[in-house]
């Protein structure tokens, strides 16, 4: 049995310390996501109204030498 109960203090030490550590993470990640969000909708308005971009030309492909075959 004291391995059982070590195992669950263990696992409410792991719990607790990310019960602890989870809000601040998110808080800290606020400005991040304000930024992307900010980033996704200038993306999002030159796609919809923005210049369209042209593809260059593919280049021209070299000829396919074929291997000789001796009889």
């Amino acid at each position: 049995m004291a391995t059982g109960s070590l195992i669950w203090a263990i696992f409410a030490a792991v719990m607790g310390l990310v019960w602890l550590v989870v809000p601040f993470a998110i808080f800290g990640i606020k400005d991040l996501l304000r930024e992307l969000l900010a980033e996704q909708k200038k993306t999002n308005e030159l796609l919809a109204h923005g210049p369209r971009a042209t593809l260059p030309d593919a280049p021209a492909l070299p000829p396919v030498t074929m291997a000789r075959r001796y009889p």
